[in-house]
């Protein structure tokens, strides 16, 4: 059983308390000459506020599922990592940081560790197969695709066909591009638009067909509400299952987690709490759909 009491204990917030019992009063914590500010002060003020109820629960709640679950350094730092790849270079990374409110890399790598917990709680007795996973990845193919590609784009079918054909017969592509192109930005550039993958936002009709071409491969015509478009594949990379089988089964086990609110509640069963201070921070509250995990 954990006590309330016990975690406040670690903050010395309620060292107040026992000052007081005792006749020495309560620890002066600031001075100012306009009066002082003691431990019994600032106690008072933390079981008075919102963000006081939220300190104990994160207190009490950590506390517990550190107790029944193992978090590595391992798991944390892959997390991390993809935090890192998709952010870019250190740059990015640092405006991650800033935007997200972290002062610093540990105080990410802190609420990544507490979020697996959760996870962990909330994913508990589910379980997830090998054939699951590789279901998914076959479903889901595009997502570990990406091509370098280069279009053409001409408003007119017609037009389209002839420059297929130019280009059957042996016309270089990125000088069509230059010309032909009504799209000035890539046809600058060879009609080079970098690489794009499955999870990029843009025309699905002309994504589904650049992702099946094989490198140095030149599409036919493909309609889209832009015109028609003759694309090339320049280069083509694969993720293999084995680099993301871990990720696809955190995706397949969270599909099937728990409520938060469930786990919440069979935890506060294991609680008790000593005092009146906290005593409805810890009631259950009604399950409703599943939340994503909480960023704590």
């Amino acid at each position: 059983m954990i006590t309330v009491l016990a975690i406040l204990s670690l903050l010395f917030l309620l060292s107040a308390c026992s000052a007081l019992t005792s006749g020495e009063g309560s620890k002066v914590l600031v001075k100012t000459e306009y009066g002082n500010i003691t431990k019994d002060d600032l106690y008072k003020e933390v079981i008075s506020s919102d963000r006081g109820k939220e300190l104990i629960q994160k207190m009490v709640y950590m506390q517990i599922l550190e107790g029944k679950y193992e978090v590595s350094d391992k798991e944390v730092n892959q997390r991390l990592d993809l935090i890192k790849e998709e952010a870019g270079d250190k740059d990015g990374y640092k405006m991650y940081l800033e935007k997200q409110g972290f002062k610093n890399e540990n105080e990410l790598k802190n609420q990544i560790k507490q979020s697996i917990y959760f996870f962990k709680a909330t994913t508990d007795g589910v379980k997830v197969t090998d054939k699951q996973i590789n279901d998914y990845y076959e479903q889901n193919k595009d997502q570990y695709i990406e091509v370098k590609a280069s279009h053409i784009l001409v408003d007119k079918e017609e037009t389209a066909k002839e420059i297929e054909k130019e280009l059957k017969n042996g016309a270089d592509f990125a000088e069509m591009a230059k010309k032909q192109s009504t799209d000035k930005v890539s046809g600058a550039e060879g009609g080079d638009l970098g690489y794009i993958s499955g999870s990029d936002e843009m025309d699905s009709t002309f994504l589904a067909a650049a992702l099946k071409l094989k490198k140095d491969e030149v599409s036919e015509p493909i309609k889209t509400k832009f015109g028609y478009h003759i694309i090339k594949v320049t280069d083509r990379k694969e993720t293999p299952l084995s680099k993301v089988k871990n990720q696809i089964k955190e995706t397949l086990l969270g599909k099937d987690a728990k409520p938060l609110q469930e786990i919440l509640n069979k935890i506060n069963k294991e609680i008790e709490v000593k005092g009146d201070a906290f005593k409805d921070a810890f009631k259950d509250v009604e399950i409703q759909q599943r939340q994503d995990i909480p960023q704590l």
